[in-house]
């Protein structure tokens, strides 16, 4: 203990608890080697309880593989882990992470929705943080508005990889339990599906949907109801949406083959950012931490300007609502 507080590995000074949730506790702390702040997370799942201490180490063991491997990600919308904390003696180990200093999507969202092409500039920045993590072979499997951090100059990042740490198989645990948020998971995870991108693609579709529209078309009174509405699969169409509608259209297929490949994603994104609906103040170069200005795919690059169609893609508009 230091003046009171709880100190971690005798380095992490615990100062200030910022947020938990089924993976954990995330805490702010100050590294008294390297004099700085940094976030401290405490991993202890709810799902991992101290009565079954078989399931607790499994559970352990993948946290920290998964940790090592974000580890060696180095993209600026990915949050950078500095180090891991474990020692047979402790409980759960515990993930010290950069201190990203700005509030969460969520809490810029409980502000008003954002306009289109604000989005989708967001949007891109996220997509090119899922696209680095799913070349290595990680599906974050909870993007949500909770999980991604606004730096102060309105940069995403995406954070909160604990699931798919946790997790590497069901969609549904043992106990019936949505492994993800049930606003924002995929509907053929719901069947079984995992280790597909594009489910992640599907839950980024969702929080531009939010993002935008100022409501979840998804949500019901109860988490079962939820999952009922996302099987069911009847998406009420935007009205906000804008230059943005276009890339709604296409991630929010319930067929997970129809959903755009990355690469033509960002392009779309791209076109969305820099739509008439843009600031000029703001282009989509301007904002730090982002992709580049996007160019069309290869055999989008001398044709009309619009992506080809795909074997089941869907390029028209939303069904009608219920």
């Amino acid at each position: 203990m230091t003046s009171g507080r709880m100190v971690i590995d005798d380095r992490f000074e615990l100062v200030e608890r910022l947020g938990s949730g089924g993976m954990g506790t995330v805490w702010r702390a100050y590294d008294l080697a390297l004099h700085r702040e940094v976030a401290l997370k405490e991993v202890r799942p709810s799902s991992a309880t101290d009565d079954d201490p078989g399931r607790a180490q499994m559970m352990r063991e993948r946290v920290l593989r998964e940790a090592r491997a974000l580890a060696r990600l180095d993209h600026p919308n990915v949050v950078t882990i500095h180090h891991i904390v474990d020692a047979p003696a402790m409980a759960h180990p515990w993930i010290v992470m950069e201190l990203v200093r700005g509030q969460s999507l969520q809490e810029r969202l409980a502000q008003g929705p954002l306009a289109p092409a604000e989005a989708a500039r967001l949007g891109r920045g996220i997509l090119a943080a899922l696209r680095t993590a799913h070349e290595a072979g990680i599906c974050h499997r909870d993007v949500k508005p909770a999980n991604v951090l606004l730096r102060p100059d309105g940069s995403p990042v995406l954070t909160d990889f604990g699931i798919a740490a946790m997790q590497d198989s069901p969609g549904l645990t043992a106990n019936g339990d949505v492994v993800g948020s049930p606003e924002y998971i995929a509907p053929e995870r719901l069947r079984g599906q995992e280790g597909n991108p594009a489910s992640d693609l599907w839950s980024l579709g969702m929080l531009l949907y939010v993002a935008v529209e100022d409501r979840h078309p998804m949500r019901r009174e109860t988490p079962l109801a939820t999952l009922a509405a996302v099987l069911n699969g009847h998406l009420p169409p935007p009205v906000q949406a804008g230059s943005l509608t276009n890339v709604l259209n296409a991630l929010l297929r319930p067929d997970p083959a129809a959903r755009p490949p990355a690469a033509e994603l960002d392009w779309m994104l791209g076109q969305a950012a820099e739509s008439v609906s843009a600031p000029p103040s703001a282009p989509p170069s301007a904002t730090p931490h982002t992709a580049p200005s996007p160019m069309p795919p290869p055999d989008m690059r001398h044709g009309s300007g619009t992506p080809p169609p795909r074997p089941g893609a869907f390029h028209g508009q939303f069904p009608p609502g219920p």
